[in-house]
């Protein structure tokens, strides 16, 4: 037997071993970290095969004791209870001019949002708007009256926890 090799790179081919007469046979100067194909032309009295047998795939030669393990990392919570960020602050404001109540928040899930004055929920009143853009909230009290004065609050819920920021709102006449 005729032995060839050739870098799977160049393609090439070495003979590695000639008048080979056994069945095995080892390969030596292969590179670490290079694919080799390999192939084998049977020999006798008339001279060699035409055709070559041929391995079908490449074999790679692995560094030995370095195998990729890719590093393992631990999954983050990103999970939080409420909490405000900004919180609201006491205002005076003129009696029927538009007024508004800002708070910021965060918290993972969503949390719920619910906006109060002197403890009742104002979610029903149509005179109150409610806005929540990117975890800014804002309350806005359409043409205030002396009867809007009170303390506002504002009171956040998700599944691990609750947070509240109050203010105070005095409305003054003309």
């Amino acid at each position: 037997y005729t032995i060839q090799k050739a870098d799977k790179k160049t393609m090439e081919w070495f003979t590695v071993h000639e008048h080979y007469r056994r069945l095995q046979c080892s390969v030596s100067e292969l590179v670490v970290g290079n694919e080799y194909f390999f192939r084998v032309f049977t020999e006798n009295l008339c001279g060699l095969s035409e055709d070559a047998g041929m391995c079908p795939k490449s074999v790679y030669i692995q560094k030995p004791g370095t195998e990729y393990k890719p590093p393992s990392y631990r999954q983050h919570d990103f999970n939080e209870a409420p909490k405000f960020t900004r919180s609201l602050v006491n205002r005076s404001v003129i009696c029927g001019y538009n007024a508004t109540l800002s708070c910021a928040l965060r918290g993972s899930p969503k949390p719920k949002v619910m906006w109060c004055k002197n403890k009742m929920d104002l979610s029903t009143d149509a005179r109150f708007r409610m806005f929540s853009n990117h975890g800014v909230l804002t309350l806005e009290i359409r043409k205030p009256c002396a009867f809007d004065a009170g303390t506002y609050s504002c009171r956040a819920v998700n599944t691990l926890g609750e947070a509240e920021s109050e203010c105070r709102l005095e409305v003054r006449g003309l």
